[in-house]
């Protein structure tokens, strides 16, 4: 029944997707362009009257502006964004008019990554993807795409991450998917939303991305530097920033189908967008379900030591929504509403060689709103007023069998909420210097609650915050040391009651000595107060065996206790960030541009359990653990300790308490600094060939490294480049070719090997290069029957390479036989999608 109802949906969606009609609407006709170089006004005016349209544009904008040759077949609508491509200006057709509007002006029209002022240009690296890229590359949810990202570690809370990756936040509780900048962890990558928060997510306490429809989405931004004095707590590692689309006016189906040529992921996803735009506001909305099917270690040659029903990647069921508002009330204010729900439900099995069966079937549902307010109050300068609620309830059902027998069903929920409200001016402060500053100050209140059963923490802050922007030199000032030169300065000061205050500054400064090169420097201090899992997490014991803590020269069925929890007496982490980039945009060559930056964050008093990931196989045999171990325990402490925890896991082999040798405590504290520097590069040029085709070649690496000190009686453990941790080296490239209907893409990705510290000497893990293909047909609007129907065909991993080896955590064949937090086991996957655009 399932495939015949699945195959109804398909029909369904298929029959929706091409019986339609050609619009009527003079503006959606699309036409034959050829228009030379010239004014861009006069372009502008030029596309209006194809279009039988009136004109409207604002004047300063677009004063000595030239536009670029436009050849091909577009619509209006079109045909004036690609004429207004790489500058602040928008098109839009509304009423009869194509109307022109400079997005810098106003806060509500442009959102900013890295700052609150509409009109600044950050002097940390920004990284941009669009929406139609994502797609293009077959990436079909925001997950996928920020797994891509060279900047991103696939470790922490992601879907694919698999049974044995050590470290208690590297492990898949709920099939989310979170941000994870340097690999400094979910919790310090601050994930916005039109630059808003939203709610943390189980118990680690970061964002989900896949909550997200795509469907919904305009781009994504990400600025891997830190970013505490524009956002506040856990932007350290940086900010992840998802626009959705504004003004959005027309509708969209989709419908994807795809597989794992090995087996398993099947998956199928189905997304309907819509929008409607008037003179003074406009409404969107778009709606997507996704399934797919898990893969299991029966599905994976590699796999074959795992018990076969052992699960290597979740299977899920998720459906979401996003609803965006935007209406003017009148000639100075402006309201908008920003609203998110999203439910996934997932199944994860594990078994073990002993007979041992664990299932989880989380159930996660997420909602927010966010209304907002803007107020013109006085020439230059609005009011901004908004607020958000947002929650996210993530139950768990973990279920343990022997010989199919249930033995143990644990029940709860790992529950979020946030509550925020804020304000602040914005506007141009004239008359102290040659040009105007740009202000920006503001305060606010953030609430968040954790709660998991019997634990329950909250932790609320109001804060200030000011930032601001001088253009000191600019092209028309003609200055023969430089053709432009901005700073940009901001500070925030955050107070939690009863807890801590923070004051964090950041600086910038962009200095272009010529038109074609920008040299830019940030420097700053960021922060991340203690998430409250951190704080209030239940205290749970395990008990192991002692050769799996490295501990040798004792008697067969010895162990240890380990002792894991939640600390209140946690401080703020702090870090100091600073960045340098250079970025080439030749006027000579108008379509390449590349970058070059080179970043360090400084993190002290940075919260871990002291004994983590890896380095946990080792906590016995290593010196540098021994201020965490205590020998010789007797009968009554272990007891006493057990007793105290809310959970205990007996994982002796038989032995259970009777033969413990010692206790490691491995509870949360603000024990270690850690260093990270590298050295990001990116690249990207447009060659415009015969005819109305391009080709665009773009590449993005990160080079990184970094190691941690958690006390002085300890030695420096080096994390980039080691197993569960992000690679020294990541790189993606492309090459897209593309013309009026046709677009092939092939794509590069690269993680390079690891080192395998969990045993001495350590053990080399191999690289991973894999391809994707890709190919879309797409038939302009306006055109024929056929008007913005797309065809779309991908492959990623298309020569089906399998994770390099690594040897099973504690050589237990039941985990997985691979770094899972660097490497994922789809392999080949081929997808299909249908999509139509009226």
């Amino acid at each position: 029944m399932r495939a015949v109802r699945s195959g109804f949906l398909v029909s369904i969606a298929v029959s929706a997707l091409i019986a339609t009609s050609p619009a009527s609407a003079q503006a959606d006709k699309s036409v034959d362009f050829d228009l030379s170089a010239q004014s861009l006004t006069e372009a502008l005016r030029q596309v209006a009257r194809e279009g039988g349209l009136e004109f409207s544009a604002p004047a300063e904008p677009l004063r000595g502006k030239k536009s670029k040759r436009l050849k091909g077949i577009y619509t209006i609508e079109e045909a004036a964004k690609r004429l207004l491509a790489g500058t602040s200006l928008t098109a839009d057709v509304i009423d009869g008019a194509l109307i022109v509007r400079d997005r810098v002006g106003n806060d509500n029209d442009i959102v900013v990554t890295g700052s609150r002022i509409a009109t600044a240009e950050t002097a940390s690296p920004t990284i941009r993807f669009g929406a139609d890229e994502m797609v293009l590359a077959g990436q079909l949810d925001l997950g996928q795409a920020i797994r891509s990202v060279s900047q991103n570690f696939g470790g922490g809370q992601n879907p694919g991450v698999g049974w044995g990756a050590s470290g208690v936040t590297n492990q898949n509780m709920d099939s989310s998917s979170t941000a994870n900048l340097r690999g400094l962890g979910g919790d310090a990558t601050l994930t916005l939303l039109n630059g808003h928060r939203l709610s943390y997510g189980s118990f680690v306490q970061a964002v989900d991305l896949g909550a997200i429809p795509l469907a919904a989405v305009d781009r994504m931004e990400i600025v891997a530097d830190g970013a505490s004095a524009v956002y506040g707590s856990d932007a350290v590692g940086g900010v992840v920033n998802i626009i959705l689309k504004q003004d959005y006016d027309g509708a969209s189906l989709a419908a994807t189908l795809g597989g794992a040529t090995d087996g398993g992921d099947f998956l199928q996803q189905y997304s309907a967008a819509m929008g409607k735009r008037w003179t003074t506001g406009s409404l969107t909305a778009a709606y997507e379900r996704k399934t797919n099917s898990g893969i299991y270690a029966r599905d994976r040659s590699y796999a074959s030591e795992m018990p076969s029903e052992s699960s290597l990647y979740p299977q899920t069921h998720q459906d979401s929504v996003v609803v965006g508002l935007r209406q003017a009330l009148g000639a100075s204010v402006e309201f908008h509403l920003d609203g998110t729900y999203s439910r996934r439900t997932s199944f994860i099995n594990q078994l073990t060689d002993y007979g041992l069966k664990y299932e989880q079937r989380p159930d996660v549902t997420s909602y927010s709103i966010t209304p907002s307010l803007r107020v013109s109050i006085a020439s230059g300068w609005d009011f901004n007023l908004s607020g958000t609620y947002g929650q996210s309830n993530s139950k768990y059902d973990e279920r343990e069998f022997e010989d199919d027998d249930l033995t143990y069903n644990a029940i709860g929920s790992y529950f979020n909420r946030l509550v925020t409200a804020e304000s602040y001016l914005s506007g141009s402060l004239k008359g102290f210097t040659v040009r105007p500053i740009e202000l920006v100050l503001g305060g606010g209140y953030r609430y968040n609650m954790y709660e998991e059963k019997s634990t329950h923490g909250s932790v609320k802050s109001y804060y200030g915050f000011g930032e601001a922007a001088l253009p000191l030199v600019e092209p028309q000032d003609h200055q023969p040391w430089a053709h432009r030169l901005k700073a940009s300065a901001a500070m925030r000061y955050e107070y939690y009651p009863g807890t801590a205050s923070v004051a964090v500054p950041k600086l910038g400064l962009i200095y272009a000595p010529s038109a074609d090169i920008d040299i830019k420097v940030s420097w700053g201090q960021s922060f991340k107060v203690p998430i409250l899992s951190q704080q209030f997490q239940q205290h749970q014991t395990y008990q192991y065996p002692a050769t799996w803590v490295g501990a040798s020269g004792y008697p067969a069925g010895s162990t240890v206790l380990i002792d894991y929890g939640g600390n209140v007496d946690l401080k703020p982490e702090r870090a100091e960030n600073w960045s340098a980039t250079l970025d080439i945009h030749p006027s000579w060559l108008s379509d390449f541009r590349a970058s070059v930056s080179y970043f360090e964050v400084a993190y002290k008093d940075r919260i871990v359990q002291p004994v983590s990931g890896a380095q946990l196989f080792s906590a016995l045999s290593n010196p540098i653990y021994a201020g965490f171990v205590s020998y010789d325990p007797t009968a009554e402490q272990v007891q006493q300790l057990i007793a105290s925890a809310a959970r205990y896991y007996d994982y002796s082999g038989g032995s259970g308490t009777s033969q413990t040798i010692a206790i490691l405590s491995d509870r949360y504290v603000n024990a270690a600094r850690q260093n990270i520097h590298g050295v990001d590069l990116s690249a990207e040029y447009q060659l415009d060939l015969r005819d109305t085709s391009s080709l665009t070649i773009s590449g993005n690496a990160s080079w990184l490294w970094s190691r941690q000190v958690i006390n002085a009686d300890m030695g420096e453990l080096q994390l980039a480049g080691t197993i569960f941790n992000p690679a020294r080296l990541r790189a993606r490239g492309s090459m897209i070719w593309s013309d009026q209907k046709w677009t092939l893409g092939a794509y590069l990705n690269h993680v390079a090997g690891l080192e395998d510290t969990r045993s001495s000497p350590s053990v080399a893990i191999g690289s991973m290069t894999t391809f994707d293909l890709s190919a879309r047909v797409a038939f302009p609007k306006g055109t024929s029957v056929l008007g913005g129907l797309s065809l779309q065909l991908s492959a990623q991993n298309v020569f089906n390479q399998r994770p390099p080896y690594a040897a099973p955590s504690g050589g237990y064949s039941y985990y997985v036989n691979y770094d899972s937090t660097n490497f994922s086991p789809i392999g080949r996957f081929i997808s299909f999608t249908i999509s139509k655009d009226w």
